[in-house]
């Protein structure tokens, strides 16, 4: 350790000698910026490392335990009054929520492993959302994806679509959606026994 750090001290006075004292500072600053570089490399390699790991979990998931998961997002996202309520007779919406701010979110969830959500299931959706549960927001969350005309259909009606890709980013602790508050703490455990005693 000693040897390094005088290894270190003799290589700095002959960079000093040979090229000039300006040369210090400047190779400072870049071994700075390099080991910067480094950290964000690793730091977003590690973040996509949680958001594969979440998404292959999701596919364990049973549908009302997707549904208790989303509940659990916007629950530690400061939601408030977050109910479950999907099931028969759900009147086409599995969660209900507020936002800090009062406003009344409304969630369809689609657990599907294989096929995209559709047009017709967003009309659906947005039929109900805004007229039997007189939602702010509109939220349709899926496990797969959503089919162009869905996506084009949600957009057109102020639902905000959260497919796989974008669910994994908001598990993993990123803000995602307009009028949710960003996450107070870290990402949601998935594990098959969280939440389950609030069902």
């Amino acid at each position: 350790m000693v040897f390094c750090a005088v290894a270190v001290v003799v290589m700095v006075q002959v960079l000093v000698q040979v090229l000039g004292w300006w040369m210090l500072p400047l190779g400072l600053l870049l071994a700075l910026a390099a080991v910067g570089v480094w950290r964000a490399v690793r730091a977003s390699r590690i973040r996509e490392i949680g958001r594969r790991a979440a998404a292959a979990h999701l596919d364990t998931l049973s549908p009302a335990r997707f549904e208790q998961h989303v509940a659990d997002l916007l629950t530690r996202d400061g939601c408030q009054r977050v109910r479950v309520v999907g099931g028969r007779g759900d009147g086409g919406v599995d969660v209900l929520a507020h936002t800090p701010r009062g406003a009344r979110i409304a969630v369809q969830c689609k657990h599907y492993r294989s096929r995209p959500v559709g047009p017709s299931e967003v009309r659906d959706f947005n039929g109900c959302a805004w007229t039997d549960h007189q939602a702010d927001i509109a939220l349709l969350v899926t496990s797969n994806r959503f089919t162009d005309a869905a996506a084009a259909f949600g957009q057109r009606h102020r639902i905000q679509m959260v497919d796989r890709e974008l669910l994994t980013r908001w598990m993993a602790g990123e803000r995602i959606l307009p009028g949710i508050p960003a996450p107070r703490r870290g990402p949601v455990d998935v594990s098959p026994t969280s939440g389950e005693a609030s069902r």
